[in-house]
């Protein structure tokens, strides 16, 4: 059988229009409308607004039309529908544009399976006590001489767009803690500066989620000249969202500590919350695979971006970094 994105009667089937089923507690329900401007009438309106919009646009010739896909971009730009529909063709675009970032996003992948067992970037089971899902990253168990910069940005997309299938996080968004400690240079060099601007405005600027807390632990001081390059590249609403802790014990102030590892803390081993994650990966690893055949036309570089890429590039090896 082939790929059931093979034909539009699969791609309808599968991941086509459907019939909203709000899954939301009441809680959730509440927080939506507060924060996101969400109701009956604007998330009906929203979605046949939007989907409306894909039909008719001529680049986009294959789009998941789900409630669940096509939410993630209302929510996040507050039911703006422009503005909606501006990030919905970001985020095609950069998924073609950078494939290699985002295709086969395959928990069955044994280079990124890998990457994942060993700590790089995975979710934690327990919520924080804002009922964020959290993202833990433990930096120095990315192999420089195995790992790729592509690894790395896959180790992360394939847990944003695999806990985006569940809509509370779409609501509440995610908390981010990421460990430092022994990150060298032999990690950093890894990236061009061109891959960092990128890999930054895909990160905040594409990608339909909400980081609302971002805790950085045991930074090396050799490394906040880079961090704070890195800042620039981001929003002040974002910025403003960075927590650096320089050990545990501070973050522990700020992140419930029975919601850590073991090794940070907590009760459950790493090892065993990797396992739980990764099942979570797999109950919906045919709707990520299939996203694979979404498509849109190429749209051509402009002058402003390769000048600000350039711009980036010249900031870049300024930097002292000794």
């Amino acid at each position: 059988m082939g790929s059931p994105y093979g034909a539009c009667d699969d791609l309808s089937t599968v991941l086509g229009e459907d019939d909203y089923v709000c899954t939301l507690p009441p809680v959730v329900m509440k927080l939506a409308a507060k924060d996101l401007c969400e109701d009956e009438l604007s998330r009906t309106a929203g979605l046949q607004q939007l989907r409306e919009y894909i039909r008719r646009n001529p680049d986009i010739t294959k789009c998941r039309l789900d409630a669940n896909f096509l939410l993630r971009f209302l929510r996040l730009k507050k039911f703006r529908l422009k503005e909606s529909q501006e990030c919905l063709e970001k985020y095609l675009r950069i998924r073609m544009e950078h494939s290699n970032w985002f295709s086969r996003l395959d928990i069955r992948d044994a280079m990124l399976e890998d990457l994942i067992d060993q700590g790089y970037f995975f979710a934690l089971p327990e919520r924080d006590e804002s009922g964020r899902r959290v993202f833990f990253s433990v930096a120095h168990k990315m192999n420089p001489n195995r790992h790729t910069t592509a690894d790395q940005v896959r180790a992360t997309m394939i847990g944003l767009e695999s806990l985006l299938e569940d809509e509370e996080n779409q609501v509440r968004g995610f908390t981010y803690i990421f460990d430092e400690r022994d990150v060298g240079l032999n990690l950093i060099c890894l990236w061009t500066p061109a891959e960092v601007s990128k890999a930054f405005q895909c990160c905040e600027k594409t990608i339909p989620a909400r980081h609302k807390e971002i805790h950085f632990i045991n930074l090396p001081t050799a490394l906040y000249a880079i961090f704070e390059f890195s800042k620039t590249l981001l929003s002040d609403k974002i910025k403003s969202r960075f927590q650096v802790h320089s050990d545990e014990a501070k973050l522990k102030k700020k992140v419930p500590i029975n919601i850590l590892p073991k090794e940070y803390g907590g009760t459950v081993p790493m090892a065993e919350m990797i396992k739980m994650y990764k099942k979570e990966l797999l109950s919906v690893r045919s709707r990520l695979l299939m996203m694979d055949q979404m498509q849109i036309a190429k749209k051509q570089k402009t002058k402003k971006l390769d000048k600000a890429i350039e711009t980036i590039q010249k900031n870049f090896r300024k930097l002292d970094i000794d």
